[in-house]
């Protein structure tokens, strides 16, 4: 090769490595963006409404209809949000119909007694006069009174946001344009004419909602079901490169911090544990969002496949497949507290004998991840297989497209096996599954020869040789005998949990099978969500209902016996300390009226009252003499209608909303520059440019949906300025001045906009913190204290659940008077309840730094914990539940062969006869809840409980209970889970002792006497948490 040959290609290699950097760069900033095309069509489909209603305006007749009120008309097609899928979107807009209507009467009434109120205070014969102070006052006590009880509305229910916000809009235009009516004529004249303005821009929204690129409640469903099993797969897949790199790595050291000790300092994540956490909180998110948007999908009419039922079916078999999948994603959290166990052992001990004993108990993990590697392997290919075949089945994905050439060689090359997708596939999954729940007893002599032992090839006959292995391991050392157990339970652990996800993905792949033979999928049908359905809709919409379960005395079982079964005091509904349930008529009259106190004193009122004053602190400028005018000529509505808009119940959130909307309205104002100047402000121009800067203006509200009311003021103040503008170029200065309102060309009135709306801003913010803040920190604390206390009653329930399933008094889940119904409700209802404080709770956690800090620094990182410790809890109480299925098995209550079920009976017996104090975890975490929630201390000598010794009663009893002959029985695996089950929860309720501790201190009246000259026998330099452990030592 020449040299000017080399030259140019070292140049063109240059130049292509470039090329790649530019295209990373903007591939990289096109990914953080996340616009695909459906997202843009979104954007498109937002900005349809308002551009639609600047240009109708353009017409003659509907100018002369709608005067000066033409605006208002593109601002209430935003806030209808037509891009909601449709069963939402008729929700909101029956709302929103509904509130407007309403509205309209109240103003009327509003309205009407102000100029009864002039009538009666004007002289007659007295010239009218623009100005009447008994006019100004009833429509000032009636606004204060309307804004008070739409934000208390809007505080107690979230999903009236869209319908209060626009009651607020009609109802401060109507107060201030109301103080100047002199008849009843113009009032109902300009009631009607803002009625009819509002019902226009609904009308806009809702066609361009069903016909231009229509999204449905069940689309969005499939999509977040096929993400769900996307993400499944995805998981399946990260956790087989997870246990491969514990293979050849040590599994302690990523979870272990700074402060620990050998080669664990200073050790980075590893990145298959960050692709697990990644993919695990993007499955528990679909997994959200899907049983929020499933009841709409339910809902809907529509024209399809599956029915509502059919839907609710799938989304049951997906949250079938989540419980042990998120159990299992609690592998790194179980070595990293295996890491503290033996960073523990260590320090007590530090010998060079343990540090050796570290290192071999990680080559032990090395070569028992190699030694379950392939069978592991084997059922995630064939779980995520499994999840393959279901798509195909349920028509969520397309089969890949085959010429007949690669298709006969597909039929060659397979020979024998199957297919996803194929009708006997599911038979092949449940034949893996069984080879799969088979090996362990492979697993286990493996195991057993890596421990020095040799066994037979058949484990469980061999008894000499497994009694040769119980001795063996009960000469080995305390310390080793520790960690050969926690081997063995963590195995079981691993095991069990694949091989429920296994069943789980079964199931599902059957129930695909049985709509496919059932011809769901033939053709299509008229979908309807019948009445019961529809009823439910309607009341679930309108009411907060709080409905609790009687004690349920009713017959059970198919011989006819009467069996009286009692539900305990949690399934009633909260007692009231200071009355007695009602005995008469009176009485359920006198509760009735006791609603009305307790409402006016609740944080809902309190925040109603906030947005009253806050309202009238502008609003009084109106209703007096000398400001009056000036509030109509400089536009001070906007400003009321802001304050509507922005009042958040917390401090730490309006900080963060205040800056972030100051600035949407600084680059909303100048984009409505834009917008005006760039075309020379020619109409048609503006239109079409103003079309493509709303449509990026809705990014916001599309791509990050917590900031939804920043991106709407940006939407809504462009459409203001760029509407007004055209309304008067329509309509001409004189009628567009006739309300009151000077002309101000729009380099002017952008400034004045912004103004009005950051004044409004500011009144909102001031409000928020006076006369007292209502911060994150009390929110957040607040909130953390309710999620503590579900967290007691979750426990409670999966733990009498265990109890009812392993003595066998479930009875049938699908029988609504049976105790196994009952719990399963209430176990429902407690986890939805969990994953909305949740989300609560990281909202709150997020506005904290946002809060103005007063006095001392917030504790974040003893929250966090808390926080941390409370979602193990609920991981690990779902676990446990989900092992306890396993005693439900068919097989344990084999009555035709009793020496599979052998086991079983002699382990229920144990359990039934053991006193196990699993109520004090309740008790412990419902005080724990009290103390942070109420900021008092907590009580002295309160300890963690301690995990129940259940493995050696079950020894003591009998001493072949746990033998490794068992370790194949259907619920020895299953008592693996749970024990490890209970030692995390009782771990993370220690922690979460020691952390509230630190928060709200500890009832210790103790005196000692510190810095004596000399030494005096009667000092006490103890204090009741030193003499607690003291005494606990002592025990």
């Amino acid at each position: 090769m020449s040299p000017s040959t080399s030259r140019t290609a070292s140049v063109e290699q240059r130049e292509s490595v470039k090329s790649e950097e530019k295209e990373s760069v903007f591939s990289r900033i096109w990914k953080k963006i996340d616009i695909d095309l459906g997202t843009f069509l979104m954007m498109m489909k937002a900005a349809l409404p308002p551009t639609i209603s600047l240009a109708l305006y353009q017409s003659t007749s509907v100018a002369e209809t709608y005067t000066t009120l033409g605006y208002l008309i593109a601002i209430v097609s935003i806030l209808s949000f037509c891009i909601m899928p449709r069963a939402k979107f008729f929700q909101t807009m029956l709302l929103n119909i509904i509130s407007t209507c309403m509205a309209s009467a109240f103003a009327i009434l509003m309205m009407w007694t102000g100029v009864q109120a002039r009538h009666h205070t004007t002289p007659p014969g007295s010239p009218p006069s623009r100005y009447n102070s008994s006019q100004s006052a009833v429509c000032a006590v009636w606004l204060f009174f309307y804004t008070y009880l739409i934000n208390s509305v809007k505080a107690k229910y979230p999903q009236f946001v869209f319908p209060t916000i626009i009651y607020a809009i009609f109802i401060n235009v109507s107060a201030t344009f109301g103080t100047q009516w002199t008849t009843t004529a113009q009032m109902l004249s300009f009631a009607r004419q803002l009625l009819i303005t509002f019902l226009s821009g609904f009308a806009i929204a809702t066609v361009v909602s069903l016909f231009i690129f229509p999204t449905t409640s069940r689309k969005i469903v499939q999509k977040e079901m096929i993400g769900f099993i996307g993400a499944s797969r995805k998981y399946l897949q990260a956790h087989k490169a997870y246990m491969h790199s514990v293979e050849t790595s040590d599994p302690f050291t990523s979870n272990l911090d700074d402060g620990q000790m050998g080669e664990s300092k200073n050790q980075a994540v590893k990145p298959e544990i960050t692709a697990l956490q990644q993919i695990t909180a993007s499955i528990t998110e679909l997994h959200g969002k899907l049983q929020a948007d499933l009841p709409f999908a339910k809902r809907e009419i529509a024209f399809g496949h599956l029915g509502p039922d059919d839907m609710s079916e799938i989304a049951k078999h997906l949250r079938a497949i989540m419980i042990p999948l998120v159990g299992l994603s609690a592998l790194v959290d179980l070595f990293g507290r295996f890491a503290e166990i033996n960073r523990a052992d260590i320090l007590e001990n530090p010998t060079p004998e343990t540090e050796a004993f570290r290192r071999k108990t990680i080559s032990d993990w090395n070569a028992i991840m190699k030694m379950v590697h392939e069978p592991f392997a084997t059922i995630i290919e064939v779980m995520d297989q499994g999840l393959e075949h279901t798509l195909l089945k349920l028509r969520l994905q397309k089969p890949p497209k085959r010429n007949n050439a690669s298709r006969d060689l597909d039929v060659e090359a397979k020979g024998e096996s199957v297919q996803p997708g194929d009708p006997d596939f599911s038979n092949y999954i449940s034949d893996q599954i069984e080879a799969f729940y088979q090996g362990k007893e492979e697993t286990l002599r493996q195991w057993c020869t890596r421990k020095g032992i040799q066994v037979s090839e058949d484990l469980v006959g061999a008894q000499d040789n497994l009694e040769e292995v119980e001795n063996e391991l009960k000469r080995e050392t305390t310390l080793e005998h520790r960690v050969v157990q926690r081997q063995l339970y963590m195995l079981l652990y691993m095991e069990f949990l694949l091989y429920g996800i296994s069943r789980a993905i079964l199931d599902f792949a059957r129930f695909a099978d049985k709509l496919e033979a059932e011809g769901r999928f033939s053709k299509s049908k008229i979908i309807l969500p019948g009445r019961k359905r529809f009823k439910k809709w309607i009341l679930r919409t309108f009411h907060h209902q709080n409905v609790s379960d009687e004690d349920s005395r009713s017959i059970s079982g198919m011989d006819g016996n009467g069996t009286v079964i009692y539900m305990g005091e949690a399934f009633k509904s909260k007692k009231d300390p200071e009355h007695l349930p009602p005995r008469n008529a009176w009485e359920r009259v006198g509760n009735m009226i006791r609603m009305i106190p307790r409402f006016m004193r609740s944080p809902e009122s309190t925040f109603g009252f906030r947005c009253a004053c806050a309202t009238m602190s502008i609003a009084v400028i109106c209703f007096l003499r000398d400001t009056q005018a000036f509030f109509i000529k400089q536009r001070l509505l906007w400003a009321l209608i802001m304050v509507a808009i922005s009042m958040s119940p917390t401090a730490g959130q309006s900080v963060f909303s205040f800056i972030l909307r100051i600035t949407g309205t600084i680059i909303a104002m100048l984009v409505a520059w834009c917008v005006w100047y760039i075309p020379d402000q020619h109409t048609a121009g503006v239109i079409v440019l103003f079309f493509v800067f709303v449509t990026c203006g809705f990014y916001i509200p599309i791509k990050q949906p917590r900031f939804i009311i920043v991106g709407m003021i940006g939407v809504v103040t462009t459409s203001l300025v760029v509407g007004y503008e055209l309304e008067v170029r329509k309509i001409g200065l004189d009628r567009a001045s006739s309300n009151g309102q000077p002309y101000y060309p729009i380099y002017l009135l952008g400034p004045y906009r912004l103004a009005t709306v950051a004044g409004g801003l500011a009144v909102a913010f001031i409000w928020t913190f006076f006369p007292y803040p209502i911060n994150e920190h009390s929110a957040l604390r607040q909130t953390l204290g309710a999620a503590i206390y579900l967290s007691a009653n979750y426990y409670s329930i999966l733990h009498e659940t265990a109890l009812v399933r392993i003595r066998g008094d479930e009875g049938n889940p699908q029988d609504k008077s049976s105790p196994g119904y009952k719990l399963i409700k209430a176990r429902n209802k407690t986890f939805a309840k969990q994953m909305l404080l949740f989300q609560a709770l990281r909202q709150f956690s997020n506005f904290v730094r946002w809060e103005l800090p007063l006095g001392g620094r917030f504790p974040r990182e003893e929250y966090e914990t808390i926080m941390t410790c409370v979602q193990n809890i609920m991981r690990y109480t779902s676990v446990l539940g989900y092992a306890s299925r396993t005693f439900t098995h068919p097989s344990l209550s084999n009555h035709n062969d009793q020496s599979e079920a052998q086991w079983f009976q002699d382990f229920r017996r144990i359990i039934m006869s053991a006193n196990i104090p699993y109520h004090e975890t309740t008790s412990v975490l419902a005080l724990l809840s009290s103390s942070i929630k109420n900021g008092q201390p907590l009580p002295p000598f309160l300890k963690a409980p301690q995990s129940y010794p259940l493995a050696r009663e079950l020894e003591a009893v009998d001493r072949d209970m746990l033998s490794i002959k068992h370790v194949t029985e259907p619920g020895y695996a299953a008592f693996a889970v749970i024990q490890i089950s209970m030692r995390c929860i009782n771990g993370d309720i220690e922690k979460l002792l020691s952390t509230i501790r630190k928060l709200v201190g500890e009832l210790d009246f103790s005196v000692h006497v510190v810095n004596m000259p000399e030494a005096s026998e009667t000092a006490s330099t103890s204090t009741l948490l030193n003499t607690s452990s003291y005494r606990s030592k002592q025990d």
